[in-house]
């Protein structure tokens, strides 16, 4: 699964580490887009494991 995303790639490993989620991130490349910075990234893994990241990532963005 490819994500485009505004947090920094060093909070996505962070994220990723909190989550117990066993998924691989690569970071492919940073664009701008309407003045915003955007980490494209590949998270590689199980789908449960994917899931599991994705929901942590919702969660930590939304204040929980």
């Amino acid at each position: 699964m490819i994500i485009e995303t505004a947090v920094p790639f060093e909070e996505l490993e962070e994220i990723r580490g909190k989550s117990g989620a066993s998924v691989r991130l690569t970071l492919l490349e940073t664009l701008e887009r309407n003045g915003i910075v955007l980490n494209r990234v590949l998270v590689e893994g199980p789908l449960e494991e994917v899931e599991r990241f994705m929901e942590k990532l919702r969660l930590a963005r939304a204040g929980g």
